[in-house]
Formats: C-alpha cells, structure tokens, sequence
C-alpha cells in the first residue's frame, strides 16, 4: 500500500490526535501514516537496524520519536498515551497475550487499539506466530478490551499461492 492509502485505511479507525505508538515500526510503513492524524507518534521497534534505517527518513521537526523496546518489556514508553497501532507486527511474537496486555496497560482509560493482522492461521517463514481475528477477539475479551469491532477486512494480493495472505484491520478500546 501507499503512503495516501495507508492514510486513508488508518482514517477509518477515528484517529484524532493524541499520542501514539506505532508498536514494530518496521521501516515506519505505518509510523509516517499515522503522524498525519496523530499529535505525536513514539515508533517502537526491537530490531535496531530498523530504527536507524526510520530515524534517517524523519525529517528534522517531525512529530516522530523512535524508542527501541521488546514487547516482552510491560512499559514501553514513560507515559500512557491515547493509542497503540501494530501494524503487521504481531505475528512476530510468539505470545500474543503478553504484548495486548502490557499495551492494555500503557494506554489512557479510554484509549484505542489498533491491530492489523493477516487472516491465516497457518505460520509461514515471514508469518511465525500467525494471529487470525477469531483469535486475536479471544484474547482481546480475556484482557477486558472493549468495543471490539473488525473495521475493514483486505483481500488476497496475490492469488495461487499456498498461504492466505488476506488481512484484517480492528479497533478496540481499553
């Protein structure tokens, strides 16, 4: 997806300000998107590589900070904040419930999440622990979320292949 389309998909999910984390920024796919509706956004990343690769692509006065972390760590960042996005960056951690709960944590009463998954359940090489919606709702009532609701929904990109790379976006809000 595009820099405008991206925009336009995070539109959806009522984001007005406030600050954010973009939780595994990557190369911030999501990170530039979301600091147009953002007040701030802190991008998080474990790997360092992407955060020096993101912090050379910010330009100077940019509503941006970058902070290194591991979801593992129950605080991410030093305040709670308005909202969480995880952009295609649960599937990369083996236990799910231990990230939703420390972002449950960090955020405000009343704050937003939001996640964007693939639908699959089946783990591929760049998908290790694959975290489809009936799962990912299973998790999200456990740790008390509310107002669950599935936003948009993406289709295949690329058809014939072995693996449903079909995705999903969700808000929910502590």
């Amino acid at each position: 997806m595009d820099f405008q389309k991206i925009v336009e998909v995070l539109t959806q999910c009522d984001i007005k300000g406030g600050v954010w984390i973009d939780a595994g920024c990557g190369h911030g796919t999501y990170t530039f998107p979301l600091a147009t509706l953002a007040s701030q956004v802190i991008a998080l990343d474990k790997n360092t590589n992407n955060l020096s690769f993101l912090e050379s692509k910010i330009p100077l006065n940019a509503n941006i900070s970058t902070q290194q972390f591991d979801f593992s760590n129950p605080s991410w960042y030093k305040n709670s904040v308005d909202g969480i996005l995880f952009g295609f960056s649960l599937h990369y951690d083996p236990i799910h419930t231990t990230a939703l709960k420390h972002a449950y944590q960090q955020l405000k009463q009343g704050g937003k999440l939001v996640v964007i998954e693939y639908s699959s359940e089946k783990s591929v090489p760049w998908v290790p622990y694959p975290l489809p919606f009936r799962k990912l709702n299973k998790i999200l009532n456990a740790l008390l979320y509310s107002e669950i609701q599935v936003i948009n929904t993406f289709p295949l990109r690329k058809k014939g292949m072995n693996w449903n790379n079909a995705s999903y976006m969700i808000t929910a809000l502590k």
